[in-house]
């Protein structure tokens, strides 16, 4: 596996209302940035395997695990989590470009 491409998580925070910390809704937190294998996925390829013709879909594969994280940033574009398995230590997540 070629792990290539830096990729930043990040996890949505919700605002708060407390006026001694006001935290805005949008200041989402990094969790990590990591060197991951990034792989496009076809259209033909998500209908076999996942029976959805799908546009703009990107795979993601760790060796090691990766943190929970609720989108990433992939050279500025940002993908939403679609879909995760983990089998043993190896980490595969289905990413979609919001």
């Amino acid at each position: 596996m070629n792990a290539a491409t830096k990729v930043a998580l990040y996890v949505k925070v919700k605002g708060t209302q407390d006026p001694r910390n006001p935290r805005k809704k949008g200041d989402d937190e990094l969790v990590a940035e990591v060197t991951v294998n990034v792989t496009n996925l076809s259209a033909a390829k998500s209908y076999r395997e996942y029976g959805v013709v799908s546009y703009g879909e990107k795979i993601i594969r760790s060796v090691g695990t990766l943190p929970y994280f609720d989108y990433c940033l992939i050279d500025g574009k940002k993908y939403v989590v679609q879909e995760r398995q983990m089998v043993g230590i190896r980490s595969s997540i289905r990413v979609k470009e919001d």
